[in-house]
């Protein structure tokens, strides 16, 4: 069984290969962009990073590098504590990809124009954070005496958002992480209380299974994509929660939803592969008669030709 931190890590990397048009709607969400979820497309650079951490070698959680539409690159690092290091290694990842994709060009008037581009960067904290982590990450960049930037690294923190903030800005992709918020909390057993565990409950059911039902309703995701965040949901809990023996009616439950999202998807997807299978015996049908039409004309002015021949 993978450790839990190597869990967060794998759902993470999956969550960002569903379909473009839930990853695009992150994406917008996220870094406040407008690109279509219907025409956009998606490519990846992925990167494993190991570092030291007081003598001993951890892994980080997902470093990805998105690019859209072959032109614009964003950087998602997903971490679960705080991390006061982080902006260094953004920074850092960022330099990386910019020398993969440098360029050289001509201005105007021929000369060579050196130039870098750092993909857009946002940091996601999927799990409580203190308060002390700030909304942006400020990095000053010196330049020798000549120059002073400030690399700004845009910061969000998951369960401090509200579920209605995660559904207006389309980043549902995201919601099985906020099972995440009452984390600390039901580590204590004495706070495993019936209200707690009632939030929970409600947490799993309306927040984040209801969340997802409506998203797909709306087409913001895809079935798939719904049946996908439905499983990564029942992981994260049963890793989490489900050995809790104040859990078992929330683990029932969270059982019998997945079952009946998955059932009402697999019935749904054979439909529509019946009714896509009805559409192409119909447009082979057409196809068919449309040929025979073709043969009958073809056949007619060939009489025509015949007979207009013979007169002669």
């Amino acid at each position: 069984m993978p450790t839990t931190r190597k869990l967060y890590d794998s759902i993470f990397k999956k969550i960002l290969t569903l379909s473009s048009k839930a990853v695009i709607n992150m994406i917008n969400g996220l870094f406040n962009m407008f690109y279509d979820p219907e025409n956009s497309t998606v490519s990846y650079h992925w990167t494993e990073n190991v570092h030291d951490n007081q003598n001993s070698m951890t892994t980080t959680l997902a470093d990805t590098i998105l690019v859209i539409n072959n032109s614009d690159a964003y950087h998602l690092e997903a971490q679960m504590k705080k991390d006061d290091s982080i902006v260094f290694r953004v920074f850092s990842y960022g330099a990386g990809y910019a020398d993969q994709t440098k360029e050289i060009l001509q201005d105007e008037e021929g000369c060579q124009v050196y130039r870098i581009h750092f993909p857009e960067p946002c940091v996601i904290y999927l799990s409580n954070v203190p308060k002390s982590v700030p909304d942006t990450y400020s990095l000053q960049v010196g330049f020798g005496h000549t120059q002073n930037i400030t690399y700004n690294v845009p910061v969000t923190k998951l369960t401090s958002c509200s579920v209605k903030e995660i559904n207006n800005r389309k980043m549902i992709i995201l919601i099985p992480f906020y099972i995440l918020k009452l984390r600390e909390k039901l580590r204590n057993k004495k706070a495993r209380t019936p209200e707690n565990i009632a939030s929970l409950k409600s947490l799993i059911k309306t927040d984040i299974m209801g969340s997802i039902d409506k998203n797909v309703e709306l087409g913001n995701i895809t079935a798939e994509d719904g049946a996908q965040l439905y499983r990564f949901t029942q992981m994260l809990y049963t890793r989490l929660y489900s050995q809790f023996e104040e859990t078992e009616e929330v683990t029932d439950m969270v059982e019998q939803s997945i079952i009946t999202f998955v059932d009402v998807f697999r019935e749904e997807k054979a439909r529509m592969e019946k009714r896509m299978a009805e559409m192409d015996k119909e447009i082979a049908d057409k196809d068919k008669k449309l040929a025979d039409k073709d043969n009958e004309l073809a056949e007619l002015r060939a009489e025509i030709a015949r007979l207009k021949g013979s007169d002669k």
